[in-house]
Protein backbone atom coordinates (compact mmCIF):
# COMPACT_ATOMS: atom_id res chain seq x y z
CA UNK A 1 0.00 0.00 0.00
CA UNK A 2 1.53 3.24 -1.17
CA UNK A 3 0.52 6.26 0.92
CA UNK A 4 0.54 9.94 -0.06
CA UNK A 5 0.08 12.56 2.64
CA UNK A 6 -1.86 15.67 1.74
CA UNK A 7 -1.13 17.51 4.98
CA UNK A 8 1.95 18.27 7.04
CA UNK A 9 2.55 15.79 9.82
CA UNK A 10 2.78 18.48 12.45
CA UNK A 11 2.86 16.24 15.48
CA UNK A 12 6.20 14.75 14.54
CA UNK A 13 7.78 18.15 15.22
CA UNK A 14 5.33 19.70 17.66
CA UNK A 15 7.47 19.20 20.76
CA UNK A 16 10.27 21.23 19.21
CA UNK A 17 8.16 24.24 18.29
CA UNK A 18 5.28 24.19 20.73
CA UNK A 19 6.37 27.34 22.61
CA UNK A 20 6.24 29.29 19.35
CA UNK A 21 2.88 28.03 18.15
CA UNK A 22 0.76 28.36 21.28
CA UNK A 23 -0.72 31.76 22.06
CA UNK A 24 -1.38 32.81 25.63
CA UNK A 25 -4.82 32.49 27.10
CA UNK A 26 -6.96 35.61 27.38
CA UNK A 27 -9.56 36.08 30.09
CA UNK A 28 -10.48 39.75 29.64
CA UNK A 29 -14.02 38.83 28.57
CA UNK A 30 -14.34 35.49 30.38
CA UNK A 31 -13.20 33.68 27.25
CA UNK A 32 -10.01 31.63 27.12
CA UNK A 33 -8.32 30.84 23.83
CA UNK A 34 -5.63 28.36 22.80
CA UNK A 35 -4.21 28.56 19.27
CA UNK A 36 -2.10 25.95 17.50
CA UNK A 37 -1.00 25.00 14.02
CA UNK A 38 -2.29 21.50 13.36
CA UNK A 39 -3.86 19.42 10.58
CA UNK A 40 -2.20 21.85 8.16
CA UNK A 41 -4.19 24.82 9.44
CA UNK A 42 -4.55 27.24 12.34
CA UNK A 43 -6.70 25.70 15.07
CA UNK A 44 -8.29 27.79 17.81
CA UNK A 45 -10.06 26.51 20.91
CA UNK A 46 -12.31 28.94 22.77
CA UNK A 47 -13.51 28.10 26.28
CA UNK A 48 -15.72 29.98 28.72
CA UNK A 49 -14.09 28.34 31.71
CA UNK A 50 -10.46 27.38 31.35
CA UNK A 51 -9.85 23.63 31.76
CA UNK A 52 -6.94 22.37 33.80
CA UNK A 53 -3.82 21.97 31.66
CA UNK A 54 -5.75 23.33 28.67
CA UNK A 55 -2.73 23.48 26.35
CA UNK A 56 -1.72 19.88 26.86
CA UNK A 57 -5.36 18.76 26.74
CA UNK A 58 -5.99 20.47 23.40
CA UNK A 59 -2.79 19.14 21.89
CA UNK A 60 -3.56 15.65 23.08
CA UNK A 61 -7.04 15.74 21.54
CA UNK A 62 -5.74 17.06 18.23
CA UNK A 63 -3.12 14.33 18.16
CA UNK A 64 -5.67 11.61 18.93
CA UNK A 65 -8.03 12.81 16.19
CA UNK A 66 -5.27 12.97 13.61
CA UNK A 67 -4.05 9.53 14.62
CA UNK A 68 -7.49 8.06 13.93
CA UNK A 69 -7.57 9.72 10.51
CA UNK A 70 -4.09 8.58 9.50
CA UNK A 71 -3.89 5.25 11.31
CA UNK A 72 -4.06 3.33 8.05
CA UNK A 73 -1.12 5.25 6.62
CA UNK A 74 -2.25 8.74 5.64
CA UNK A 75 -5.00 11.01 4.39
CA UNK A 76 -4.58 9.67 0.86
CA UNK A 77 -4.32 5.92 0.41
CA UNK A 78 -3.54 4.44 -3.01
CA UNK A 79 -3.50 0.79 -4.12
CA UNK A 80 -0.17 -0.53 -5.41
CA UNK A 81 -1.72 -3.61 -7.01
CA UNK A 82 -4.88 -4.70 -8.79
CA UNK A 83 -7.40 -6.29 -6.45
CA UNK A 84 -5.91 -4.85 -3.27
CA UNK A 85 -7.81 -4.87 0.04
CA UNK A 86 -7.08 -2.46 2.89
CA UNK A 87 -8.15 -2.95 6.49
CA UNK A 88 -9.57 0.28 7.92
CA UNK A 89 -10.28 1.42 11.45
CA UNK A 90 -13.88 2.17 12.46
CA UNK A 91 -13.48 5.91 11.87
CA UNK A 92 -12.28 5.62 8.29
CA UNK A 93 -14.85 2.94 7.47
CA UNK A 94 -17.58 5.26 8.75
CA UNK A 95 -16.25 8.19 6.68
CA UNK A 96 -16.15 6.07 3.52
CA UNK A 97 -19.66 4.79 4.15
CA UNK A 98 -20.99 8.36 4.44
CA UNK A 99 -18.99 9.38 1.38
CA UNK A 100 -20.45 6.56 -0.69
CA UNK A 101 -23.98 7.58 0.36
CA UNK A 102 -23.42 11.20 -0.68
CA UNK A 103 -21.69 10.12 -3.91
CA UNK A 104 -24.71 8.06 -4.87
CA UNK A 105 -27.14 10.87 -4.04
CA UNK A 106 -25.26 13.42 -6.14
CA UNK A 107 -24.48 11.12 -9.06
CA UNK A 108 -20.73 11.14 -8.50
CA UNK A 109 -20.13 14.89 -8.44
CA UNK A 110 -18.51 14.08 -5.12
CA UNK A 111 -16.27 11.01 -5.13
CA UNK A 112 -13.96 9.90 -2.34
CA UNK A 113 -11.86 8.01 -4.94
CA UNK A 114 -10.63 11.36 -6.31
CA UNK A 115 -7.20 10.65 -4.77
CA UNK A 116 -5.39 10.16 -8.13
CA UNK A 117 -6.50 13.65 -9.20
CA UNK A 118 -5.58 15.23 -5.87
CA UNK A 119 -2.10 13.76 -6.12
CA UNK A 120 -1.73 14.81 -9.76
CA UNK A 121 -2.79 18.43 -9.28
CA UNK A 122 -0.92 18.91 -5.99
CA UNK A 123 -2.50 22.35 -5.71
CA UNK A 124 -0.40 23.39 -2.74
CA UNK A 125 2.84 23.26 -4.74
CA UNK A 126 1.64 23.50 -8.35
CA UNK A 127 2.57 26.37 -10.65
CA UNK A 128 0.89 25.03 -13.80
CA UNK A 129 -1.97 22.61 -14.53
CA UNK A 130 -1.22 18.97 -15.43
CA UNK A 131 -1.37 17.83 -19.04
CA UNK A 132 -4.72 16.79 -20.45
CA UNK A 133 -3.34 13.31 -21.01
CA UNK A 134 -2.36 12.95 -17.34
CA UNK A 135 -5.73 14.31 -16.22
CA UNK A 136 -7.56 11.78 -18.40
CA UNK A 137 -5.43 8.97 -16.96
CA UNK A 138 -6.27 10.05 -13.40
CA UNK A 139 -9.98 10.36 -14.15
CA UNK A 140 -9.96 6.79 -15.50
CA UNK A 141 -9.02 5.62 -11.99
CA UNK A 142 -11.95 7.37 -10.30
CA UNK A 143 -15.23 5.67 -9.49
CA UNK A 144 -16.90 5.37 -6.09
CA UNK A 145 -19.04 2.53 -7.46
CA UNK A 146 -15.93 0.50 -8.28
CA UNK A 147 -14.60 0.22 -4.73
CA UNK A 148 -16.24 -2.12 -2.23
CA UNK A 149 -16.57 -1.57 1.50
CA UNK A 150 -17.31 -4.72 3.49
CA UNK A 151 -17.29 -3.89 7.18
CA UNK A 152 -13.82 -2.45 7.72
CA UNK A 153 -12.33 -3.95 4.55
CA UNK A 154 -11.94 -1.69 1.52
CA UNK A 155 -11.39 -3.31 -1.88
CA UNK A 156 -9.67 -1.55 -4.81
CA UNK A 157 -10.10 -3.35 -8.15
CA UNK A 158 -7.31 -1.51 -9.94
CA UNK A 159 -3.77 -0.37 -9.21
CA UNK A 160 -3.50 3.39 -8.75
CA UNK A 161 -7.03 3.86 -7.41
CA UNK A 162 -7.23 5.57 -4.04
CA UNK A 163 -9.32 7.39 -1.46
CA UNK A 164 -8.89 10.88 -0.05
CA UNK A 165 -10.11 11.56 3.49
CA UNK A 166 -9.30 15.27 3.31
CA UNK A 167 -12.88 16.27 2.53
CA UNK A 168 -14.17 14.84 5.82
CA UNK A 169 -11.23 14.90 8.22
CA UNK A 170 -11.72 18.24 9.93
CA UNK A 171 -15.45 17.67 10.29
CA UNK A 172 -14.82 14.35 12.00
CA UNK A 173 -12.08 15.88 14.18
CA UNK A 174 -14.34 18.69 15.39
CA UNK A 175 -16.97 16.23 16.59
CA UNK A 176 -14.47 13.88 18.21
CA UNK A 177 -12.63 16.67 20.03
CA UNK A 178 -15.89 18.23 21.28
CA UNK A 179 -17.00 14.83 22.57
CA UNK A 180 -13.74 14.38 24.48
CA UNK A 181 -13.80 17.91 25.90
CA UNK A 182 -17.30 17.35 27.27
CA UNK A 183 -16.12 14.09 28.84
CA UNK A 184 -13.28 16.04 30.46
CA UNK A 185 -15.76 18.45 32.03
CA UNK A 186 -15.53 21.37 29.60
CA UNK A 187 -19.04 22.78 29.55
CA UNK A 188 -18.99 25.02 26.47
CA UNK A 189 -16.70 26.15 23.72
CA UNK A 190 -15.86 26.67 20.08
CA UNK A 191 -13.43 24.58 18.02
CA UNK A 192 -12.23 26.38 14.90
CA UNK A 193 -10.32 24.07 12.58
CA UNK A 194 -9.20 26.52 9.92
CA UNK A 195 -12.72 27.88 9.44
CA UNK A 196 -14.52 24.60 10.14
CA UNK A 197 -16.51 25.54 13.23
CA UNK A 198 -17.80 23.15 15.89
CA UNK A 199 -19.69 24.63 18.85
CA UNK A 200 -20.75 22.72 21.95
CA UNK A 201 -22.52 23.46 25.20
CA UNK A 202 -24.34 26.65 26.20
CA UNK A 203 -22.99 30.06 25.24
CA UNK A 204 -23.06 31.97 28.55
CA UNK A 205 -23.29 35.27 26.68
CA UNK A 206 -26.58 34.38 25.01
CA UNK A 207 -29.89 33.88 26.87
CA UNK A 208 -30.73 30.94 24.61
CA UNK A 209 -27.22 29.49 24.84
CA UNK A 210 -26.66 29.93 21.10
CA UNK A 211 -23.45 30.89 19.31
CA UNK A 212 -23.47 33.37 16.44
CA UNK A 213 -21.20 32.12 13.63
CA UNK A 214 -20.30 34.35 10.71
CA UNK A 215 -20.21 33.06 7.12
CA UNK A 216 -17.16 34.33 5.29
CA UNK A 217 -17.49 36.56 2.24
CA UNK A 218 -15.51 34.61 -0.39
CA UNK A 219 -14.95 37.77 -2.46
CA UNK A 220 -13.08 39.41 0.39
CA UNK A 221 -15.12 42.59 -0.01
CA UNK A 222 -16.22 42.25 3.61
CA UNK A 223 -15.40 39.93 6.48
CA UNK A 224 -18.73 38.08 6.41
CA UNK A 225 -21.81 37.95 4.22
CA UNK A 226 -24.10 36.76 7.00
CA UNK A 227 -24.43 34.76 10.19
CA UNK A 228 -26.32 31.89 11.80
CA UNK A 229 -27.18 31.12 15.43
CA UNK A 230 -26.37 27.56 16.42
CA UNK A 231 -25.95 25.12 19.30
CA UNK A 232 -24.06 21.82 19.45
CA UNK A 233 -23.42 21.59 15.73
CA UNK A 234 -20.99 22.28 12.89
CA UNK A 235 -20.74 25.18 10.45
CA UNK A 236 -18.41 24.07 7.65
CA UNK A 237 -17.46 25.89 4.46
CA UNK A 238 -15.80 24.84 1.21
CA UNK A 239 -14.62 27.64 -1.03
CA UNK A 240 -12.66 28.32 -4.18
CA UNK A 241 -10.74 31.04 -2.33
CA UNK A 242 -9.11 28.67 0.14
CA UNK A 243 -6.26 27.15 -1.91
CA UNK A 244 -5.39 27.94 -5.49
CA UNK A 245 -2.69 28.98 -7.92
CA UNK A 246 -2.82 31.27 -10.97
CA UNK A 247 -1.43 30.23 -14.34
CA UNK A 248 -1.69 32.41 -17.44
CA UNK A 249 -4.35 34.58 -15.75
CA UNK A 250 -6.51 31.59 -14.85
CA UNK A 251 -7.15 30.57 -11.26
CA UNK A 252 -7.04 26.86 -10.46
CA UNK A 253 -8.50 26.04 -7.03
CA UNK A 254 -8.31 22.86 -4.97
CA UNK A 255 -11.89 21.57 -5.21
CA UNK A 256 -11.72 19.14 -8.10
CA UNK A 257 -14.57 17.84 -10.23
CA UNK A 258 -14.07 14.06 -10.52
CA UNK A 259 -16.03 14.00 -13.79
CA UNK A 260 -13.92 16.55 -15.69
CA UNK A 261 -10.62 16.23 -13.82
CA UNK A 262 -10.41 20.01 -13.45
CA UNK A 263 -11.32 22.40 -10.61
CA UNK A 264 -15.10 22.67 -10.36
CA UNK A 265 -16.53 25.64 -12.26
CA UNK A 266 -20.26 26.33 -12.00
CA UNK A 267 -20.49 29.88 -10.71
CA UNK A 268 -20.24 28.84 -7.05
CA UNK A 269 -17.65 30.55 -4.84
CA UNK A 270 -18.44 28.87 -1.53
CA UNK A 271 -20.88 26.51 0.14
CA UNK A 272 -21.49 26.41 3.88
CA UNK A 273 -23.24 23.45 5.49
CA UNK A 274 -24.71 23.34 8.99
CA UNK A 275 -25.15 19.86 10.41
CA UNK A 276 -24.66 18.09 13.73
CA UNK A 277 -22.68 15.33 12.01
CA UNK A 278 -19.32 16.98 11.27
CA UNK A 279 -18.01 14.44 8.79
CA UNK A 280 -21.26 14.58 6.83
CA UNK A 281 -21.23 18.40 6.87
CA UNK A 282 -17.65 18.42 5.61
CA UNK A 283 -18.43 15.94 2.83
CA UNK A 284 -21.58 17.82 1.83
CA UNK A 285 -19.88 21.20 1.61
CA UNK A 286 -17.55 19.74 -1.02
CA UNK A 287 -20.31 17.78 -2.79
CA UNK A 288 -22.58 20.82 -3.05
CA UNK A 289 -19.74 23.00 -4.30
CA UNK A 290 -18.92 20.59 -7.11
CA UNK A 291 -22.51 19.70 -8.04
CA UNK A 292 -23.68 23.30 -8.11
CA UNK A 293 -26.93 24.82 -6.89
CA UNK A 294 -29.64 22.95 -8.82
CA UNK A 295 -28.25 19.43 -8.35
CA UNK A 296 -27.24 20.37 -4.82
CA UNK A 297 -30.76 21.41 -3.86
CA UNK A 298 -32.11 18.13 -5.20
CA UNK A 299 -29.64 16.27 -3.00
CA UNK A 300 -30.49 18.33 0.08
CA UNK A 301 -34.20 17.62 -0.38
CA UNK A 302 -33.41 13.90 -0.22
CA UNK A 303 -31.11 14.19 2.79
CA UNK A 304 -33.36 16.34 4.95
CA UNK A 305 -35.75 13.45 5.53
CA UNK A 306 -33.13 11.68 7.63
CA UNK A 307 -31.20 14.81 8.68
CA UNK A 308 -33.73 17.57 9.44
CA UNK A 309 -31.00 19.77 10.94
CA UNK A 310 -29.14 20.17 7.62
CA UNK A 311 -28.95 23.67 6.19
CA UNK A 312 -26.82 25.17 3.43
CA UNK A 313 -25.68 28.55 2.13
CA UNK A 314 -24.52 28.96 -1.49
CA UNK A 315 -22.52 32.06 -2.39
CA UNK A 316 -22.08 32.68 -6.11
CA UNK A 317 -19.45 34.48 -8.18
CA UNK A 318 -21.73 37.48 -8.69
CA UNK A 319 -22.09 37.93 -4.93
CA UNK A 320 -25.64 36.57 -4.71
CA UNK A 321 -26.65 34.12 -1.98
CA UNK A 322 -29.13 31.22 -1.94
CA UNK A 323 -30.02 29.19 1.12
CA UNK A 324 -31.63 25.93 2.17
CA UNK A 325 -33.38 25.44 5.53
CA UNK A 326 -31.42 28.27 7.22
CA UNK A 327 -34.53 29.72 8.91
CA UNK A 328 -34.12 27.19 11.71
CA UNK A 329 -30.79 28.88 12.53
CA UNK A 330 -32.07 32.48 12.42
CA UNK A 331 -29.84 33.24 9.46
CA UNK A 332 -29.19 36.86 8.56
CA UNK A 333 -27.53 38.09 5.38
CA UNK A 334 -26.38 41.47 4.12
Amino acid sequence: MKVFRSVLKLFLIMSAVISVLICGCENTTGRFEETFFAMDTVVTFTFYKQPDNSSSLCLSLLSEAEKELTECGGYLITAENDGETVKLNDTLASIINKSLTVSSLCGGYYDITVAPLVTLWNIREATAPPSEQDIDAAVSLIGYDRIKLDGNSLFFPKKGMGVDFGSAGKGFAGDRIAEKLIEDGVEAGIINLGGNIRVFGENPGNPEGKFTVGIKDPSGRSAVIGSVKVKNTNVITSGAYERFFVYENTRYHHILDPKTGYPAENGTESVTVICEDGALADILSTALFVSGYKAGMDMLEKLIEDHPDIAAVFVFSDGSVSTFNTDIYEAEFK
